[in-house]
């Protein structure tokens, strides 16, 4: 039995999510970092890094669920 087409998405989408989440996370850790050796310039410029890395990851899961949502009705 073969893998579906939906089976195939729902992979690629798990697969993209883990890559934003641990790209997210990567970020996040590293201004933490920053923030903890009182590196107030480098922390200011990561934080913009979490911030946009956070908007990519919202604006796809938005995207996604609009597919989602068109599937199911």
């Amino acid at each position: 039995m073969g893998t579906t087409e939906h089976e195939k998405q729902a992979d690629a989408h798990r697969e993209v999510m883990e890559r934003l989440c641990r790209e997210y996370g990567e970020a996040l850790k590293t201004y933490d970092m920053a923030k903890a050796a009182r590196d107030s310039a480098l922390a200011a410029q990561l934080e913009l890094v979490v911030a946009e890395k956070s908007n990519v990851m919202q604006a796809y899961m938005e995207r996604n669920l609009k597919g989602t949502d068109a599937a199911l009705h």
